[in-house]
């Protein structure tokens, strides 16, 4: 049963992420960061000196790693966004053997790729990778805590740190207070504890200052520690879906599909973005305190000690990783929703006729993952000849984007993108200045602002991607928006060639249309 549940998950992937035989999809996020940076770095720039990057550098290392190997291709993202697909599914299915036994086992994994998998997890960006090493830390621990287990959960946590700072610290908090509460139900033995604890850490520290000596050295620790440190306490909580205030801000609006499609279409396609939207906004964090709700009041820790360890170890883990994360958008919680699944099934399993309900949601869970492959394979595609390999665009709007810069451009020119960085990765294009992301906040603050401007009059491209809303008189623009020298040299240098209607996701933040401006001659 376990091998044909793999195959099964295995294949859903696979279809997500492949036309079929072998051409991928190509996928717009955050995880083209990863791969231009990759790129920056295996052109001999020193990331945090040459350029900026808000995160540790483990992510772009994974990439540099492949592209040195198979070559700058749109597979080999996509397959690392398979391998980050199957190692969260294998780690849901072995967290579920250790709780559950029957079809029980299958199901948070099944949740997991049918409900969202499409719209929230197809990224390869630090957020999961840095959570798989989370998790991984949490599965070698939760049969058994050895010394060998807590030094090596201490190191996976390490790694995790390497490529998304806060994420390794809020699991080793996560451990060490399921520890001392563990330790409190043996009658608190300060001297285990201890000893547990500088296990856990010692490998934790061992690994960060390995992990992050060599490029503290080259890039200096000024660059490092505004790069890690201060950017993240005084800039980063001014983009808006970076900070508290995001809860619930990705839910779309109704409206606007209704403007656009038929009532039964707009209906159909809104359901399938909102229904997995609002699942995992109510899932994280409320799902935990139902758990413990439940356990205090039906006493369910008497039924079995060892099940109970192990779901309270999976609640506060998940409680700690939820209460790191940087802004309470759906991306970032459904990321890290892993051991709420789990235990939402749990909380399941104690209704009545749970097993019969357990059959019939894997049921409709598998004939919902089933048409999605069916829908993802069948659907119309445009398909695009890059530098970086063939690919099958959705939208025709978006293959429309692509296809005109590639027209325009070489591999290994000069392009620079204000708002995200779509074109290096794909056409090969050079950056040539230190941000791959401006915004119109304190975000960027005006010292960045003016490094870009810097870099544009030594090395200008032929092209810039600027979005719309940016085109605007200084008196229009809000406190803290430092881009008016950027708007100003772009204006005088440049003229407006042509606007990309951008594809939109209907919610607050939607980025809006690109302008695409020539350099005069």
């Amino acid at each position: 049963m376990d091998i044909l549940f793999f195959f099964a998950a295995f294949v859903f992937l696979y279809t997500q992420l492949f036309q079929l035989p072998f051409t991928p999809y190509y996928f717009e996020g955050d995880h083209i960061i990863a791969t231009s940076n990759a790129m920056r770095m295996l052109d001999g720039e020193v990331i945090y000196r040459d350029f900026f990057h808000l995160a540790p550098p483990g992510t772009e290392l994974v990439y540099a790693l492949f592209f040195s190997i198979f070559g700058v291709k749109v597979w080999v993202l996509n397959i690392a966004i398979l391998l980050l697909g199957l190692a969260l599914t294998a780690l849901t299915w072995y967290f579920s053997r250790q709780i559950f036994t029957g079809l029980f086992v299958y199901l948070p994994a099944s949740i997991f790729l049918a409900i969202g998998y499409r719209l929230l997890f197809i990224d390869g960006s630090f957020r999961l990778f840095s959570v798989v090493f989370v998790l991984a830390a949490a599965a070698v621990l939760l049969n058994k805590i050895t010394p060998r287990n807590l030094m090596i959960a201490g190191g996976m946590c390490g790694l995790a740190s390497f490529i998304l700072q806060p994420r390794g610290v809020v699991g080793i908090a996560g451990i060490i207070i399921f520890l001392i509460w563990e330790n409190y139900q043996r009658g608190f033995h300060l001297k285990s504890l201890v000893r547990n604890g500088l296990y856990l850490s010692l490998s934790f520290f061992l690994i960060l200052f390995i992990t992050h000596s060599y490029f503290l050295y080259h890039a200096g620790f000024e660059n490092y520690y505004f790069s890690l440190v201060t950017f993240l306490q005084k800039h980063y909580p001014n983009d808006p879906l970076s900070n508290r205030s995001a809860y619930l801000s990705e839910l779309p609006d109704f409206q606007q599909y209704l403007e656009i499609y038929s009532p039964l279409f707009a209906l159909s396609r809104y359901f399938r973005i909102a229904f997995p939207v609002l699942f995992y906004y109510l899932l994280v964090p409320f799902v935990y305190f139902a758990f413990l709700f439940l356990r205090w009041r039906r006493k369910t820790y008497l039924l079995s000690k060892e099940i109970d360890i192990k779901l309270m170890f999976l609640c506060i883990v998940g409680l700690t990783l939820s209460a790191g994360v940087s802004a309470l958008s759906v991306v970032r919680l459904s990321h890290i929703a892993i051991p709420g699944i789990v235990i939402l099934v749990w909380l399941l399993k104690q209704i009545p006729y749970s097993k019969r309900i357990a059959m019939i949601c894997l049921v409709l869970l598998a004939v919902l993952g089933f048409s999605y492959v069916i829908q993802r394979q069948t659907t119309a595609k445009n398909y695009l000849d890059m530098p970086a390999g063939r690919a099958a665009f959705f939208s025709e709007q978006v293959y429309e984007r692509y296809k005109w810069i590639g027209e325009q451009t070489q591999p290994g020119e000069f392009f620079f993108e204000a708002h995200h960085p779509s074109f290096y990765f794909p056409f090969l294009l050079k950056n040539p200045t230190p941000l791959y992301v401006v915004r119109d906040s304190e975000y960027t603050p005006r010292f960045q602002v003016e490094s870009v401007v810097k870099a544009l009059e030594n090395n200008p491209p032929k092209l810039i991607a600027w979005p719309r809303k940016w085109t605007k008189p200084p008196d229009s623009r809000a406190a803290g928006d430092n881009l008016e020298i950027l708007w100003q040299f772009i204006a005088k240098n440049y003229e407006l060639q042509l606007e990309f209607s951008k594809h939109v996701d209907y919610t607050e933040h939607s980025e809006g249309d690109i302008e695409i401006w020539r350099r005069k001659n």
